[in-house]
């Protein structure tokens, strides 16, 4: 497409040559586009430039161009994240361990066929996710801590009935006065529990608990820092003043030079001697070992699933 022809330009704007006289103008230069980016072309700024002193007959065309690139989603792994708290129940727990137990055995018998250990890591994280699927579900996230899955399961079914006709009309506005009232009878019961959390830590001097109860209770969350301190211990609250103080943490922190044993990188080589077997009893012992709440990896596995997995 001819984009300096998008706009009825006025004559001077859109003649692109003149004959030597000076009494003839023609368009006959032209800045050539695809249909595609129709809409990235200024049209307004696209036209002949004719002061421009360029020496030529011709006349100078310029376009003013905005190119609007899609952004190319990176096809990362997906993360999934299982809800734990399920496990916490002893009919739950023993139900996932039971099944979970029946899809290892296929892991022993390609052990026994001499299987490579890919294959074997590949058929442990399907067999622990896909129980983990059919037993815990997936994790809902709660933003605010009292609010319950029941409660999350009705704004499900008001979200349905929003688009729907008169009747639909009529039960969205009861489940949505059923809502409300269930988040004020949730919230209540939850500050009482955490209020009773609160005097049961005291009763067992157990201060760090009783701190960190009270600070969920009562602390509201800030979108920034307001007040940092500088190398004199000073607190500063003006805006330049702190961003001048994070330029000079991060400029310290970055810039500092450390020096190593350079002999720890002497290390001799590795070499496939090791006649060592792996004991059952470190295997059980790393596996009590993993920390509890922490991300899961690539294979979706977090810690809390393998040791729930392992015989009781």
């Amino acid at each position: 497409m001819l984009a300096n022809t998008f706009d009825p330009h006025k004559a001077s704007r859109r003649a692109t040559w003149q004959s030597p006289n000076g009494k003839y103008h023609n368009q006959i230069d032209y800045i050539m586009v695809r249909k595609r980016f129709r809409s990235s072309v200024n049209i307004a700024k696209t036209r002949s430039f004719p002061g421009a002193d360029i020496g030529s007959e011709h006349e100078l065309v310029m376009m003013t161009f905005k190119l609007h690139l899609k952004r190319v989603k990176k096809l990362g792994h997906a993360r999934i994240k299982f809800d734990l708290e399920k496990l916490k129940d002893p009919e739950v727990a023993e139900a996932f361990h039971a099944m979970v137990g029946g899809k290892f055995a296929a892991l022993t018998i390609l052990d026994a066929d001499g299987t490579d250990m890919d294959t074997l890591i590949n058929t442990f994280n399907t067999a622990v996710t896909n129980t983990a699927s059919e037993i815990l579900d997936k994790h809902r996230p709660i933003k605010k801590p009292w609010v319950t899955a029941d409660l999350l399961d009705l704004c499900d079914k008001r979200r349905e009935l929003k688009k729907k006709d008169a009747e639909g009309v009529r039960q969205y506005r009861a489940a949505n006065q059923e809502i409300k009232k269930g988040m004020k009878k949730t919230k209540m019961n939850w500050i009482e529990e955490q209020c009773q959390d609160i005097e049961d830590s005291m009763k067992k001097n157990n201060i760090k608990k009783t701190y960190q109860l009270v600070k969920d209770l009562t602390s509201t969350k800030q979108g920034r820092t307001s007040t940092i301190q500088d190398n004199d211990e000073k607190c500063l609250t003006e805006e330049q003043d702190i961003l001048k103080r994070w330029s000079e943490y991060c400029s310290e922190l970055y810039n500092y030079r450390a020096t190593g044993d350079p002999e720890v990188l002497n290390v001799p080589p590795a070499t496939d001697n090791d006649t060592y077997p792996i004991l059952r009893d470190e295997v059980e012992a790393a596996l009590k070992s993993l920390k509890k709440g922490k991300s899961a990896g690539a294979d979706n596995v977090p810690a809390e699933l393998v040791q729930a997995g392992e015989k009781p």
